[in-house]
């Protein structure tokens, strides 16, 4: 389900690494007119009265985003330019420890998000869809 990335930073041109269990952690976004800022990927424990009807999570299924939990929140499509993501072992000896694989992204290649409004904050989740794979059962949206 993607558990991290690697992105470029446009403002010191360096390679960061980021981790979804890093509480507030920020990543990219590039909206539909091309804007790029970081947002908090996902909404956490410290942020249930933020927006409740969200779930706990840095990740939406590709085939909940038209149900209402979603809609009413008028959420946003974007782009998250990660230049490659990782995913967790599962099926590794030692899963669940910090074991993951690297899978990279094609210049032209980002992954799909949805980016919801709320109290001051800006939260992206990034969309996933099935997949039957050697690691999980979902995988990361990649738009090209």
């Amino acid at each position: 389900m993607c558990c991290g990335g690697i992105y470029l930073d446009i403002t010191t041109n360096k390679l960061i690494r980021v981790f979804f269990p890093i509480p507030n952690i920020l990543i990219p976004v590039i909206d539909q007119s091309g804007n790029y800022e970081l947002c908090q990927w996902g909404q956490r424990e410290s942020d249930k009265n933020l927006l409740k009807e969200l779930p706990i999570t840095g990740w939406t299924r590709i085939e909940s985003i038209n149900k209402i939990f979603w809609t009413k929140h008028k959420p946003k499509n974007v782009f998250i330019p990660f230049k490659s993501f990782f995913e967790k072992d599962r099926n590794d000896p030692i899963y669940p420890k910090n074991k993951a694989s690297e899978f990279q992204l094609q210049e032209s290649e980002s992954l799909q998000g949805l980016l919801i409004e709320g109290a001051g904050r800006k939260i992206v989740y990034i969309k996933t869809m099935p997949m039957e794979s050697w690691i999980h059962d979902r995988y990361p949206v990649i738009m090209k």
